[in-house]
Formats: C-alpha cells, structure tokens, sequence
C-alpha cells in the first residue's frame, strides 16, 4: 500500500513538472514573438491622408504624429467563451500591438493555484496569424494556422486600433476611407487578399462599435460557418499617456441577435517610444 501512494505520488509530481516545463516554454514562445514585435521599424506619420474622423479621433487620444510610439502594451481582465454557449472563462491577459505594420500578440491565461490551467496565445507577426491554446501546459486545446487564421488575425488587429492611436497615425499598410455618415472603413492585405473592417463613431467622434460582414465561426453543432461579426467599445478614459476605451466586448451576429463571446477591461497601459 505504501508502494502504491509512493509510486501515485511520484507520477504526480512527475505529471506536474512536465506541465510546468511546458507552461514555460509556451511563455518563453509568446515572449519571443512579443520580442519580434518590438523590434519593428518605427511608424512614420501618415495623419493627412486620414479621413477627418480617424485623425481627430487619434488626436483627441493625445497620440502625438511627431513622437509616435513603435508599440502599445495593455493588459486586460476579461472573460471568454471558448465554444459557442459554452461556459465564460475568466481570463487575465496583457497584448502587445505593433504601430508601423500590422502585427499584434494577445497572451492569456486562468490561473489553478500556481500552475497556469489554461494558455491562450493569439497573434499575427510577421504577416501570419496565429492561434495556440494549451491546457496544463501538455494538452493541446487549438493550434490554428493558414489563410484563413491570417484573415481572422489581421481582422482582430484592425477591429482593435481604438486601443492603438499610435498605429492609426504612423501604419503606412492600412487604407482609410469613409462609407457613410457616422463609418470609416480600414483595410489591409494579407497573402490572400484584403481584409477590411468597418468602425462607426458616434457624436463625440469616438470609436463606439466596429463591424466585419463575415468571419470565421462555428454554428450550435460545431459545423464552420461564416457571420456577421460586432464589437463594442466603451467608457473612455486616459489610462498610461493615452484616452482609450477601456471596455468593450465582442461577438457574432447569430440568427438569434448578437452573441458576445468576450468581454473585457484595460487595467493598465503603456505606449513604447
């Protein structure tokens, strides 16, 4: 009996520096494509070929054309649905977004005790997007790559630049233009074309909702689909040198109205000259 409880407690400890081990090499992986991002060539300011709109609004976030940072660092509190309906995880995340090209690394994590449960790496470096998701540093929960996460990937970079002022006035690769009263469309190309997603201000010329006609989704059986995909961004506030929103949730249009699938808050902030 006493062999029986050494030889469990021995495998467990064993189970438990494999998932250690693993744990930090995925760290040390997200921290070697945060390194890449850094390294990036500086913005170069390209404010008057801005729709009015787009450049107040990056003004107004107190981004300077003349002092541009070369990356924005946040990190958020958030929760996520990993599968539709599915339960809301809570997560704790920081992202690093590049300014002078495309390119974004979103880490996150929840917490069992010491050991991370769950490792979420999200991205597009180097003109490719990326998507890993590991469970106890061993299981291998979604590894995503390929055209179709390139589109996914460069979407998220787009639908996210209310939290990337810097990026909106110093990112040669985006095309800028208005669609109607109250939207602006930005677009960017990937290997497979372009990607565009549409933003709506309100009044005050905020950033208050942004909108894609189809993204990558599954439907209630699990099956590949495409929907309509919605964001939006809330509550305003300088935070780290810059006025951002520091909410905002996002979701897919389904046949029942929009479903947000994560929702989350910026707790810190910090533009990276």
């Amino acid at each position: 009996m006493k062999f029986f409880v050494l030889a469990l407690g021995l495998a467990f400890l064993a189970l438990l520096a494999a998932g250690a081990l693993g744990s930090w090499r995925f760290a040390r992986r997200a921290a070697e494509l945060t390194r890449h991002l850094l390294d990036g060539a500086a913005p170069v300011d390209v404010s008057d070929r801005l729709p009015n709109p787009v450049r107040g609004f990056a003004l107004r976030a107190d981004a300077n054309p003349a002092d541009l940072a070369r990356a924005v660092q946040f990190t958020q509190e958030a929760e996520m649905q990993l599968k539709p309906y599915g339960p809301w995880l809570l997560l704790e995340a920081e992202q690093t977004v590049a300014t002078s090209a495309p390119g974004f690394l979103w880490q996150a994590r929840r917490m069992l005790g010491p050991v991370p449960k769950l490792q979420v790496i999200d991205g597009f470096i180097a003109g490719r997007g990326q998507l890993r998701v590991r469970l106890l540093g061993l299981l291998r929960v979604a590894h995503g790559s390929g055209p179709a996460v390139d589109r996914a990937e460069m979407q998220r970079y787009l639908a996210e630049l209310p939290w990337a002022p810097d990026a909106i006035l110093g990112n040669p690769a985006l095309r800028w233009q208005t669609v109607a009263e109250d939207w602006v469309e930005v677009q960017a190309e990937v290997a497979g074309g372009p990607v565009e997603v549409r933003f709506r201000f309100d009044e005050a010329g905020d950033i208050v909702e942004v909108f894609a006609a189809a993204r990558d989704a599954t439907d209630d059986a699990g099956r590949p689909v495409q929907l309509p995909w919605q964001g939006y961004f809330r509550d305003y506030r300088m935070v780290g040198g810059r006025r951002i929103p520091t909410e905002a949730e996002v979701g897919y249009l389904r046949p029942e109205g929009f479903r947000p699938y994560w929702q989350g808050r910026i707790t810190s902030y910090e533009a990276l000259h």
